[in-house]
């Protein structure tokens, strides 16, 4: 197996590609123009290539080129393209129908869409979590710090919530604080909703006491998490530090720890929980 790695934006392109390196895998990466913003750090053997999001040729070339076997995409994509505006080189303009047919839809949709089209072509698509298994939250407390009690009513109702958001294909998360949904995550992402929980919390349009609520993420019901994986990192914990909540609940195995030794220090200065929770288990880990 020969994996191309296409990286976004963030940190997470630099995480996959180090555990790549230490799992010994043969890969090489394929950076996006315009969205891959962290430098990644590779060793020489490591072939790297930068592609525009008309450069639909020269891609695929290079796949050929390097024989690769399976693709795997990790960080943000800040919006679609816009074909119009584009400059397709030519294998671009001939597979440009294809192109239109797999923008239609919501994310859930494209995601499934870009899938086939790799693998109509002949390539494994490879999720993160296949690849790097490592890099998930596990089951079970993984901050440091002691917690007497976990908020279980809480967890499960926003657990609940975060479903649903998902259900609509609105987003993956969902935070609740003394038995009150507080925020469901919609396109803004994680970050921005947040954000409107402190705004809430400030406003007092809602009250709880401080160290009360969790931020619950999970993966979308069907969601296809080959491209589209849940992620929290340092800044989530600061951010849910300022919005007065005491802690977050992850699915355990399907959402990505971003630095997470810098997360899990930030965690134990801050005294926020971070626990791993299979929630194909009736019950929340007490």
């Amino acid at each position: 197996m020969k994996i191309a790695l296409i990286c976004g934006g963030g940190v997470l392109p630099r995480d996959v590609a180090h555990a790549l390196l230490a799992k010994q895998a043969d890969f090489v990466v394929v950076r996006l123009a315009g969205e891959a913003d962290t430098d990644i750090a590779l060793p020489d053997h490591v072939a790297v290539k930068t592609i525009g999001w008309g450069q639909i040729g020269k891609f695929l070339d290079f796949l050929k080129v390097q024989q690769c076997t399976h693709v795997l995409a990790v960080g943000g994509v800040t919006k679609r393209p816009d074909l119009p505006a584009l400059k397709f080189d030519f294998g671009g303009v001939k597979i440009l129908p294809e192109l239109l047919s797999v923008l239609v839809g919501g994310d859930d949709a494209v995601l499934a869409n870009v899938a086939n089209s790799f693998e109509k072509r002949g390539y494994g698509v490879v999720g993160v979590l296949e690849a790097v298994p490592d890099l998930a939250c596990p089951v079970g407390l993984i901050s440091s710090n002691k917690v007497r009690k976990f908020p279980n009513e809480d967890i499960e109702l926003a657990r609940k919530a975060a479903l649903a958001a998902g259900q609509l294909d609105m987003g993956q998360g969902a935070v609740v604080a003394a038995s009150r949904v507080i925020a469901m995550e919609g396109p803004e992402g994680t970050s921005e909703m947040l954000a409107r929980v402190s705004d809430i919390a400030a406003a007092k349009r809602a009250r709880w006491k401080t160290g009360q609520g969790v931020l619950v993420k999970c993966a979308k019901p069907k969601q296809d998490i080959r491209f589209d994986v849940p992620v929290i990192g340092p800044s989530t914990i600061l951010q849910v530090k300022d919005a007065g909540l005491a802690g977050i609940a992850l699915e355990a195995g399907k959402v990505l720890l971003l630095e997470r030794d810098k997360l899990l220090q930030l965690a134990d200065k801050e005294n926020i929980f971070v626990l791993g929770v299979s929630f194909d288990e009736t019950e929340v880990l007490t």
